[in-house]
């Protein structure tokens, strides 16, 4: 039985758009018709449905038989899962290494709007570890990992997702960044010495070292990092480490521009 929760957090029309192209995706070519009977819709909420994903690419017409079929876009945005696959293949000999090295939780991730979104982890054979889970979205603002992503952005895109200086940012913690101006002041820091630090901003207790990985344009794709409980992974221990962390960025960094290249 569903969660009650779930069931209620639903949105119908994306679910029946959904169901749609996944039918479609069973199927060369479907009319209105056809579709109406197999997901007992109505003509008139299929043909709006239809209309919307048309215009936005997920679906073609085809103008002989005016029969749907699925669309380019769809192919891009797979086209962009497997990049982030791709990616994720390339650097996990590099976070292995790290790994070994530091027996500390490893992350790698990718920038989501105002989010770094964690698409690999290693975790510390330890008993005292840190719990973030691949898949987990954090708050970029007050991560190590997602202020080296968030450093390289041009000034414009900074913008749109944080708005003017005097905005105020969640503070999950009393050490987090508080303010757009103070995280600004911050990641001309981070920029500069190429790492960034986390000090007990996103969790109380927990502590992480981050670097990016940069690509021939010069900016942040991707970042990877260090965590660990502050009892054990403290401020001293980062600093010894950063050298290293950045060495693996930059190596990661430039494999990845030599493929691109190829």
């Amino acid at each position: 039985m569903e969660n009650k929760a779930f069931k209620d957090e639903k949105i119908k029309s994306i679910e029946k758009a959904l169901d749609l192209l996944e039918l479609l995706s069973d199927n060369e070519e479907m009319g209105i018709t056809e579709i109406s009977k197999e997901l007992h819709m109505g003509v008139s909420t299929v043909h709006r449905i239809l209309t919307t994903l048309k215009f936005r690419g997920y679906i073609i017409q085809n103008p002989k038989t005016s029969k749907y079929s699925l669309g380019i876009n769809l192919f891009v945005l797979g086209g962009k899962v497997q990049s982030a696959i791709n990616l994720v293949e390339l650097v996990n000999p590099f976070l292995q290494k790290l790994s070994q090295y530091t027996n500390e939780g490893i992350n790698f991730a990718i920038l989501e709007g105002r989010e770094a979104v964690c698409l690999s982890r290693i975790e510390s054979s330890e008993v005292l570890r840190t719990d973030i889970k691949i898949g987990a979205r954090l708050p970029a603002h007050c991560t190590a990992v997602g202020k080296v992503l968030l450093a390289f952005l041009p000034e414009q895109e900074f913008t749109i997702l944080y708005g003017k200086d005097n905005k105020k940012l969640y503070t999950p913690t009393p050490s987090s960044i508080s303010s757009v101006k103070e995280l600004k002041e911050c990641l001309r820091k981070v920029k500069r010495d190429g790492y960034a630090i986390d000090k007990e901003e996103f969790k109380i207790g927990i502590n992480c070292l981050g670097a990016p990985i940069i690509n021939k344009e010069g900016r942040s794709i991707a970042s990877i990092s260090v965590t660990g409980p502050s009892s054990r992974f403290t401020l001293s221990e980062m600093k010894k480490l950063r050298n290293t962390l950045i060495n693996i960025s930059k190596d990661i960094s430039c494999r990845l521009n030599r493929i691109n290249r190829t």
